[in-house]
């Protein structure tokens, strides 16, 4: 039986591959910084969204318990370094659009972040799947929710960077994040 389940692990978006040209829509996000020619629009792409300046995207659920929590940490810590460097975040989550305010005051986040109706861009990626569910393999999660992963992706949609924590035993490096980003800005 095991096997059957291995078979439908989804595969995520690893560096060096092209990241799927996924659609937003502004009314489901919080949104700190937008480049001004999406300013105005209902929705936009990826790839406008990042107009010549690196993404780092991640994902994030409150059903991860601590673990999410530090996570979120973790990024707004890393913001404004990423920031400085001419990066910007986006995470994206399954709160829900009418809870995010809670949300960013509760943790003080200054990122962009939006509601992944249905976990569909998680499933785009690669850290979602409904089958090969997180609560049939992590103790202590017990609804459908994306893996913890964050990505840098580039203007081309090239993917530079790819963290996924499939057992909930590591978190991202902001150094290594930052390492990645100076690069790609130094070519």
């Amino acid at each position: 039986m095991q096997n059957s389940i291995e078979s439908k692990r989804p595969k995520a978006l690893q560096a060096s591959n092209l990241a799927p040209n996924f659609s937003l829509l502004k009314e489901n996000g919080r949104w700190t910084t937008l480049p001004k020619n999406i300013n105005h629009q209902a929705n936009f792409t990826l790839s406008e969204m990042m107009l010549f300046r690196p993404l780092v995207l991640s994902f994030y659920s409150p059903a991860w318990n601590d673990y999410g929590e530090i996570h979120l940490e973790l990024l707004q810590k890393a913001h404004k370094r990423l920031k400085n460097i001419g990066a910007e975040i986006l995470v994206l989550t399954d709160v829900f659009t009418d809870d995010l305010d809670t949300l960013i005051d509760k943790y003080k986040l200054s990122f962009n972040i939006c509601h992944d109706q249905n976990n569909k861009i998680a499933e785009q990626l690669g850290v979602f799947s409904k089958d090969y569910p997180i609560w049939k393999r992590i103790t202590g999660i017990s609804k459908e929710v994306p893996l913890p992963a964050t990505f840098i992706i580039v203007g081309n949609l090239l993917t530079i960077y790819s963290f996924v924590d499939e057992d909930f035993e590591s978190i991202f490096s902001i150094k290594e994040m930052e390492a990645f980003i100076k690069l790609y800005r130094n070519k």
